[in-house]
């Protein structure tokens, strides 16, 4: 049975640095099959964007509301006969130039994209909306898939972390600029990035998943070793380091 990864954003893009040698493993593994991986959109539509741009970009939804139809009266009262809204891709700024190489790389050794949460304000980069790219559903996986991520992002939001931290500190609302520092903005994003991920990595029902990060310095943090805990005793999430992973591969 094909062993099925997630991995995080500071494992994959390391994978395909071409310079970093314990993960030449890794890649013969992707590229003989022997091993599925999934990394999360997220890592574009949150992790993307540079950290000193966040705080002005993340403090409002990103919205595009088309409304092609005419108005026309009912009863009495003018509706509009045809309205549609959700993210507005063009807003968003792009994958910086690197980490689009990396996704090229990724996505031609066959790692495919896990959809994360779908926020209407949240745009997607134009390197990341060719549906190839993505995992391959059916309407009934794919609406079985989205309830069990909204069921398990809720509960990683109910314990304080992912994307309640952002929430937390204003995020669309507009972040409070003296008691947020733009430091701050650019952790409670990657923090609400990280939890899409745990998210994800549930909801798409894979084996192992493989970060670097630990949530050292960080009180909440979903991957810190108090909710680590908490993720593999409610939620089963197996997780492994990169050199962990290697050595799984080599068996």
């Amino acid at each position: 049975m094909t062993l099925r990864v997630t991995l995080d954003s500071n494992v994959w893009e390391r994978i395909f640095d071409s310079i970093d040698p314990e993960s030449r493993a890794i890649r013969s593994a992707l590229i003989e099959k022997r091993v599925e991986s999934f990394i999360c959109e997220s890592a574009f539509r949150i992790e993307s964007i540079r950290k000193s741009e966040r705080a002005a970009y993340f403090s409002k939804p990103s919205m595009n509301i088309h409304t092609p139809g005419n108005v026309v009266l009912i009863d009495g009262r003018p509706h509009i006969r045809i309205m549609s809204f959700g993210p507005d891709d063009s807003l968003h700024p792009g994958v910086p130039t690197v980490q689009a190489e990396r996704l090229r790389l990724a996505v031609a050794a066959g790692l495919r994209v896990m959809r994360g949460m779908a926020w209407l304000g949240l745009p997607s980069p134009r390197e990341a909306l060719d549906p190839s790219m993505f995992v391959e559903e059916t309407t009934t996986q794919r609406d079985e898939r989205m309830q069990r991520q909204i069921a398990v992002d809720a509960e990683i939001c109910s314990r304080g972390v992912g994307k309640a931290l952002f929430d937390e500190t204003g995020g669309w609302q507009g972040f409070n600029s003296s008691t947020c520092s733009e430091k701050k903005v650019a952790r409670v994003c990657a923090e609400w990035a990280d939890g899409e991920l745990a998210a994800a990595h549930v909801a798409y029902a894979n084996d192992i998943l493989c970060t670097e990060d630990h949530g050292i310095g960080s009180r909440r943090s979903i991957f810190n070793a108090e909710n680590r805990a908490w993720l593999t005793a409610k939620l089963g999430i197996r997780f492994s380091s990169v050199s962990e992973l290697c050595e799984m591969l080599s068996i």
